[in-house]
C-alpha cells in the first residue's frame, strides 16, 4: 500500500475493522471476499487520478514513449503466439483471434483491474495447455470450441472462488526454488517450439530442400539480428539515442527485415505464410465451407454437445486455474483474479479466443518505462534508484487499444513467413534465460575451474557441492514437469506437478539446512532491496537500468514479449 493510499484511509476511516491489523494481499483476513474488499477499498478512492495522473505535465511524455513502445512489444508476441494457436489447434484459432483477445482482455483489464499496470498476453504454458484442451476435445470425439467454452467458464467459477476465499495469499509459500522452475518451463517452450519446425521441415520432407534451407536461413537471421541489436545500446557505434532505439525495437526490426528479405525471393521459394483472413472473421472453417459465427454456441455449432462433456470439462478447467493462479499472481493482487474470472474469461469463452493473463516481462518492461531513477551515492557506488513511478491506467487501456486496431493490418500480415515467428518464438525463449537462477547455476557445471566462479553470494558462502545438489534438483524437476507437459497421457496434469513444487521446496529441509535454502532460494539483501545491481546489471527479467542515459530515464526491455 502506498502512503497516499495509506493517508486516504487514515483521513476517511472506511476500514475501522483494520485498525488493529492492514492485511496484506498474501494474507488469510478470515472473511468472505475479505481480502478482495479491502482492495478494493485500497482502490476505489485512486480510481479517477488513475485517468488523468498519465497526462499531467510532468508525466506525459513519458506517458506517451510508454504507451508506444508497448504497443510494439505486445503486438509482436500475440502475432507469434497467434500462429502457434493456428498449428497447434488445426485451425480452430489463430492470429486474429490473438490479437482480439490481448486487446479485449487488455482494455477490460485496465479499466477494472487492481493493478493497472499489467499488460495481458498469451504465455508459454497457457499455450501448451490451450493445445491439451485441444488433444482432449478431439480424444474424446467432441467439438473444440463449445468444449473450450466449458472449460473456460468452470475456469471462470474457480478463479472467481480462488478470489473470494482470499487463496492468493498461499502464493507466501512459493519462493524462487518454484518461480525458477516456472521460467526455465517457459523458456524450453519457446526454444523447442520455436526451433522444432525447423527441423521437422528436413526430417519429415514437408517441402523441397532449397525450402527448407531458405527457412532455416530465415530463422537464423530473424533470431541473430533481434540478439545483436537487444545489446546494440552497448556497443560504440551511431548515436545514443539511435543505439536506444534500435535496442528497444529489436524484435520488430528483426521481423520487418526478414519478412522483406522473404518477400524478395518468394518466388524461387515455396515458403510458409502466415494464414490470416483479411475479412475480420474467426479462422475456424465449417464443414459448409462457412466460417464460424464469432459467438460460440455452447450446446455445439455443427453438432450437438454431449452433456457428459460438460463435465468432462471440468478438469482441464481445474488445471487451467491452477496454472492461471501459478503465473498470474506473479504480477497481480487478489482483486485482479476476481476480474479476470468475473469478466476476462467469460469474454474469451463467449467469442471464442485464447486466454489472455498478466504477463510477466511486459507488465515488469510497463513499470520500468514509467519509472524515474535518480543517482544516489551509496558505499558501493552510484546507483540509480526508483524515485518515482506513474501509476496509473491510461497508458494500459491505450496500449490494448491501439493491439486491437492492430486488427485493421490484417491483410499484411499474409506477408508474414512463419519461419520469422519461429525465430522470434525462439529468441524469447533463448533471451528469457538470462537472470533465471536456475540456468545461472546450471552454467556453473561448464566451469571446471572453481576459481573462475561467478562472485555470486550463495558461492561466497557455500561448498560447491552443495550448490550442484540444489540445482539437481531443480533440474530434475523441471525435467519432470516438461515430460509431463510434453506427453499427451499426462499433459493434463502438469499444472498439478507445478503447483506441488511448493511442497517438494519444503521438503528439501530433509536435505539442506535452513542456512543453505535461504542462501539458495532468495536473492541476496542488496538486491532485494534494489541496491545491489549496477546500472547495468539485468534484472530477473532481462530488464536493463540504462547507464548511458542523461535524463535518468530507464532503458526499456531487451526483448519484446
Amino acid at each position: 500500500m502506498s502512503e497516499a493510499e495509506a493517508v486516504i484511509r487514515n483521513q476517511s476511516g472506511y476500514i475501522n475493522h483494520t485498525a488493529k491489523k492492514d492485511y496484506g494481499p498474501l494474507e488469510f483476513t478470515g472473511r468472505i471476499a475479505g481480502g478482495l474488499r479491502l482492495d478494493l477499498r485500497r482502490r476505489l478512492p485512486l480510481y479517477a487520478s488513475d485517468w488523468t495522473d498519465a497526462f499531467k505535465a510532468e508525466n506525459f511524455q513519458k506517458s506517451l514513449s510508454s504507451i508506444l513502445y508497448l504497443f510494439i512489444a505486445a503486438l509482436a508476441p500475440a502475432i507469434t503466439f497467434g500462429s502457434r494457436f493456428l498449428d497447434g489447434t488445426n485451425g480452430q484459432f489463430g492470429v486474429l483471434e490473438m490479437i482480439m483477445s490481448t486487446a479485449v482482455s487488455g482494455v477490460i483489464f485496465s479499466t477494472f483491474a487492481g493493478q493497472p499496470l499489467s499488460i495481458l498476453g498469451a504465455t508459454g504454458p497457457f499455450l501448451a495447455y490451450t493445445l491439451v484442451v485441444y488433444d482432449m476435445a478431439v480424444g474424446a470425439d467432441v467439438e473444440f470450441m463449445p468444449f473450450y467454452f466449458w472449460v473456460c467458464m468452470w475456469c471462470s467459477l474457480f478463479t472467481i472462488l480462488v478470489a473470494v476465499f482470499d487463496l492468493c495469499a498461499l502464493m507466501k509459500h512459493v519462493t524462487m526454488f518454484s518461480e525458477d522452475i516456472f521460467a526455465g518451463l517457459i523458456s524450453l517452450i519457446f526454444i523447442i517450439d520455436g526451433v522444432r519446425p525447423i527441423i521437422e521441415n528436413f526430417s519429415e520432407n514437408k517441402m523441397s530442400l532449397t525450402s527448407a534451407m531458405f527457412e532455416a536461413l530465415l530463422f537464423m537471421y530473424t533470431f541473430g539480428l533481434a540478439t545483436y541489436l537487444s545489446h546494440f545500446r552497448r556497443t560504440p557505434w551511431l548515436l545514443r539515442p539511435i543505439r536506444n532505439l534500435m535496442a528497444n525495437f529489436a524484435v520488430t526490426i528483426s521481423l520487418v527485415t526478414a519478412s522483406a528479405l522473404a518477400a524478395i525471393y518468394s518466388s524461387d521459394t515455396n515458403l510458409r505464410m502466415l494464414s490470416v483472413d483479411a475479412d475480420f472473421s474467426p479462422n475456424l472453417v465449417l464443414s459448409d465451407g462457412s466460417k464460424r459465427p464469432w459467438v460460440v454456441n455452447p450446446m455445439g455449432i455443427e453438432r450437438s454437445f454431449p452433456a457428459w462433456a460438460i463435465a468432462y470439462a471440468i478438469l482441464p478447467a481445474i488445471g487451467f486455474a491452477v496454472l492461471g493462479y501459478l503465473d498470474q499472481n506473479l504480477t497481480s493482487v487478489i482483486v485482479n483474479r476476481f476480474v479476470r474470472g468475473a469478466l476476462t474469461l467469460p469474454v474469451c469463452a463467449v467469442l471464442g479466443l485464447p486466454l489472455s493473463v498478466a504477463s510477466t516481462v511486459p507488465s515488469i518492461t510497463h513499470v520500468i518505462s514509467l519509472t524515474t531513477y535518480e543517482v544516489k551515492q551509496l558505499p558501493e557506488g552510484e546507483r540509480k534508484v526508483p524515485s518515482k513511478v506513474v501509476e496509473q491506467r491510461a497508458t494500459n487501456f491505450l496500449i490494448h487499444v491501439l493491439i486491437g486496431c492492430a486488427l485493421f493490418l490484417a491483410p499484411a500480415l499474409k506477408f508474414l513467413p512463419r519461419a520469422v515467428l519461429q525465430g522470434v518464438f525462439f529468441y524469447m525463449g533463448i533471451a528469457s534465460l538470462t537472470g533465471n537462477n536456475l540456468f545461472d547455476r546450471l552454467f556453473l557445471w561448464l566451469i571446471w575451474d572453481p576459481a573462475k566462479y561467478p562472485q555470486y553470494h550463495y558461492i561466497q558462502k557455500l561448498p560447491i557441492r552443495r550448490v550442484h545438489l540444489y540445482t539437481l534438483v531443480q533440474v530434475v524437476c523441471l525435467g519432470i514437469l516438461y515430460g509431463l507437459k510434453a506427453i499427451k497421457e499426462t499433459s493434463v496434469v502438469f499444472p498439478f506437478f507445478m503447483a506441488s513444487l511448493a511442497i517438494i521446496r519444503k521438503a528439501m529441509r530433509f536435505l539442506f539446512t535452513q542456512e543453505e535454502l535461504e542462501l539458495l532460494d532468495s536473492l541476496p539483501a542488496e538486491e532485494e532491496d534494489g541496491k545491489g545491481l549496477s546500472p547495468e546489471q539485468p534484472d530477473l527479467v532481462n530488464l536493463e537500468k540504462s547507464k548511458e542515459n542523461d535524463e535518468g530515464e530507464p532503458a526499456k526491455a531487451t526483448m519484446g514479449v
